[in-house]
């Protein structure tokens, strides 16, 4: 596992051994960027289910202000805090939540860009829930992306109301969405 463009272009990331991490590949991981690298200058990020922070390191090294790292699990979160070391990123640009995303969503202190999703596959029950918690909490920006990657045959769930796909690529067995939070007001405070 490595960062593959930017300020950290290179740097090689650790992930527990034994622990069932399922990290994004390469090619999915540009695809990815690639549909989302004009939006990334300046944007405040969060990385819901971060496991060793790659994809959250992935937008800091292409320009993201700022990424907050969510995670509940401790051997993932020990990496993504050394993974963050090894790429000697200041603490104002990464912030680690370490709780379950429905408290982390609840933290997070600003509104976000840009999202990015990379649940475990059998948590792909909960993507709507996930969405309408960011809508409700005022978390998402007006016109904020989400990217969602999933299992194409698993993975399915209803979009929310002020959510709409932008995309959706396919890549073997792996899903990528990438959504926009089209509301501009509204909701209500959990």
């Amino acid at each position: 596992m490595r960062v593959i463009s930017g300020e950290f272009k290179g740097r090689k990331l650790t992930a527990p051994e034994g622990w069932r991490v399922r990290p994004t590949t390469d090619r999915v991981k540009e695809a990815i960027f690639s549909m989302i690298q004009p939006d990334l200058p300046d944007a405040v990020c969060l990385d819901l289910f971060a496991g060793t922070g790659a994809l959250g390191i992935e937008a800091l090294s292409r320009g993201a202000a700022r990424v907050y790292f969510c995670d509940n699990s401790s051997l993932p979160l020990a990496a993504l805090r050394q993974n963050l070391a090894a790429c000697r990123i200041e603490e104002r640009r990464a912030v680690i939540l370490a709780d379950d995303w429905r408290v982390a969503i609840k933290r997070v202190r600003e509104k976000c860009h840009l999202v990015l999703i990379d649940a475990p596959y059998e948590m792909c029950e909960y993507y709507s829930q996930i969405l309408e918690m960011l809508r409700v909490c005022h978390a998402l920006e007006f016109e904020a992306l989400i990217v969602i990657e999933r299992d194409v045959e698993t993975g399915g769930y209803e979009l929310p109301e002020g959510f709409k796909m932008a995309r959706e690529k396919r890549y073997g067995s792996t899903g990528v969405d990438l959504l926009i939070y089209a509301e501009s007001g509204g909701g209500n405070d959990l």
